[in-house]
């Protein structure tokens, strides 16, 4: 009778919490507790499978990508060129859904997610770039294989031609670095704001709103995701003798640095520095 009572108990307490959640949110400290969580969750996973599913997340992220060329091919010559470059946030969406709901590792979730841990004093930051390093080698190395692999279909499938990934990788590339580093800062933040929001909520199409609206943001701003632009940016220079491999080294470089700075400082810093300083004044 007593283990009964206890059940009930528990059973009542589960569903005021659930209806707290749903009144009034998630609180502050359990969002940073849930992202905090999930960071060391990605520590505690070995590097091979790390490394296997950053290969994953970057074919997936590919999606995108090919989303971009075929409503490019379908749109051009019929709609303005401004236009249609701003269209692009209707489809960008697409490989991040898929990715963050097949929870691949994508190094521009990973920002803010691995500095929260290190900010909390649970792992070091030589643990985080080792970590970072794993999931971009995997991430690359998956966008560039997707590359060969799409740039090779779709052609012959008519969807879309070299001239196509031509000029979509020269959107991303014709900018000064300052420009294109200020881009991805920007891109980086809203990616770690994604996985920030992604956690104060549990219910799947929710989430998918919330991918859709952040990087729909992204692809109508046309900034500098790095993994994104990391198949954007190869496709040019297989395609087209203009872009060199220094364009490429330098856009991947600048791109990658710029979504760090952006995830880890702009959001996981900024928003564990409002925990901390809240939790020094209750104290």
């Amino acid at each position: 009778m007593k283990e009964e009572e206890k059940d009930q108990k528990e059973h009542q307490k589960q569903l005021e919490e659930k209806s707290d959640n749903i009144k009034g949110g998630k609180k502050y400290s359990d969002i940073l507790s849930r992202v905090i969580h999930e960071g060391e969750q990605m520590f505690a996973i070995k590097s091979k499978a790390i490394f296997l599913s950053g290969v994953i997340a970057g074919l997936e992220i590919g999606f995108s990508y090919f989303m971009i060329c075929t409503f490019y091919a379908l749109l051009d010559g019929h709609v303005e060129q401004n236009i249609l470059f701003k269209s692009f946030g209707f489809v960008y969406p697409i490989g991040f859904i898929l990715v963050i709901l097949g929870k691949s590792a994508l190094y521009t979730e990973q920002t803010s997610l691995l500095a929260l841990p290190v900010l909390n004093g649970q792992r070091s930051l030589l643990e985080m770039l080792r970590l970072w390093g794993l999931v971009i080698s995997g991430n690359v190395l998956g966008g560039i294989v997707f590359t060969f692999f799409i740039g090779i279909l779709a052609p012959n499938f008519g969807l879309f031609t070299s001239d196509t990934m031509v000029t979509v990788g020269h959107h991303v590339l014709d900018y000064e670095a300052w420009v294109l580093f200020l881009s991805a800062i920007t891109a980086g933040w809203l990616m770690g704001l994604l996985t920030w929001l992604l956690n104060s909520t549990e219910t799947t199409l929710t989430r998918i709103v919330i991918i859709f609206m952040i990087t729909g943001v992204i692809g109508f701003g046309g900034f500098h995701h790095s993994i994104v632009g990391n198949i954007e940016a190869f496709g040019a220079f297989w395609k087209s003798a203009s872009v060199s491999g220094w364009d490429y080294l330098k856009f991947l470089l600048l791109a990658l640095i710029g979504n760090g700075v952006g995830g880890a400082i702009v959001v996981g810093l900024f928003k564990y520095r409002i925990f901390e300083s809240n939790y020094a004044d209750e104290s």
